[in-house]
Parts: C-alpha cells; sequence; structure tokens
C-alpha cells in the first residue's frame, strides 16, 4: 500500500482538510505535492471492471485531502482546479492539530484496518456509549453543542437525558 506520510509539524504552518471534486483525490494531491506538505492516504482496492479484476488505489477518505500550509499557502491551494475549499468550522477554516494528524495515520497505517468510514454525529442518531460508566448503554442523541452531546436513554419506561463527551459516543 503505497501511502504519504506527514512529517513534523513546521513552525507557522497548520493543517487543513480541504473539500475535493469526487475522485480527484491522487490527482490534486500529485500536482500540489511539489509545491505543498500534501497528505492523501491511499489503499489498494480490487475493483472487478466488465471484463477482469483489477487493483486500484483509491483515497481512504474520499472527498478530503490534507495538507499542511500557511494562511498565504492555503489560499494558494484553493486555486487548484479539483478543490473546492476548505473545511470551516463557524465559518473560519478548522486547522487540524499535528496530533490527530499522526493519530490519523497510525489508524490508516495499520495492514488490518479495513472498512474505515467516516461518520458525523447527528442528533437522532442512535449510538453506544464506549467509556466511562456509562460504557455499553446505548441512546439517541438529542443535541450536540462544541465537544459534548446530550442523549436520551430509553430504560424503564422513563426517558433520561444527560450530556456526556461526544469522544466516548459510537454510531450504532
Amino acid at each position: 500500500m503505497k501511502q504519504q506520510t506527514p512529517e513534523q509539524p513546521i513552525p507557522n504552518r497548520n493543517w487543513y482538510a480541504f473539500y475535493m471534486k469526487p475522485r480527484h483525490e491522487k490527482k490534486a494531491s500529485e500536482r500540489l505535492e511539489g509545491r505543498f506538505h500534501i497528505y492523501c492516504p491511499l489503499k489498494e482496492e480490487h475493483v472487478k471492471w466488465s471484463d477482469r479484476w483489477k487493483t486500484v488505489e483509491k483515497p481512504w477518505l474520499p472527498g478530503y485531502l490534507f495538507a499542511c500550509v500557511t494562511e498565504k499557502e492555503r489560499l494558494s491551494v484553493l486555486q487548484d482546479p479539483s478543490v473546492f475549499r476548505t473545511v470551516c468550522i463557524k465559518g473560519k477554516p478548522a486547522a487540524i492539530r499535528e496530533q490527530e494528524i499522526q493519530n490519523l495515520q497510525t489508524v490508516l497505517g495499520e495492514t488490518n484496518c479495513e472498512n474505515v468510514e467516516l461518520e458525523q454525529l447527528r442528533p437522532g442518531g442512535r449510538v453506544e456509549i464506549t467509556g466511562g460508566s456509562l460504557r455499553t448503554m446505548k441512546g439517541v442523541i438529542v443535541t450536540i453543542i462544541g465537544k459534548r452531546a446530550s442523549l436520551r436513554l430509553d430504560s424503564l419506561n422513563c426517558a433520561i437525558t444527560f450530556t456526556v463527551p461526544a469522544a466516548v459516543l459510537k454510531p450504532v
């Protein structure tokens, strides 16, 4: 499996995620790699074509490309024809911590890692609590504010609503 790896953080630069045109991640990565520090994790996948099986490289996270750039360089990345925009939170480009990129690299670098999916927690979604004293309980998300989620557990014929860190929730 060919995989580009992020290096040590560069001063005055942050990691950003960019939305890409469908199936443009690999080509855009190749175009931008010479000018910027780009991370586009790829996996080998066997696909059936009409007349044969073929091994192709596909992105682990379709629709996304990561770059460690300055603000000026971020604007230059947006000039690429395959890049739609920067992933934003509350209207501002969302800088990604170096540790999160390293964690992503670790997870995707595992040889036994299969079926990695990017899922967002949303109100109304069913989840299981994976940490703390309420581990293994299941419920429905009522609201999400920042990094915390309010859940409703339907047990003993009454609804109990409480707030937990979103990090300990897993969609079911």
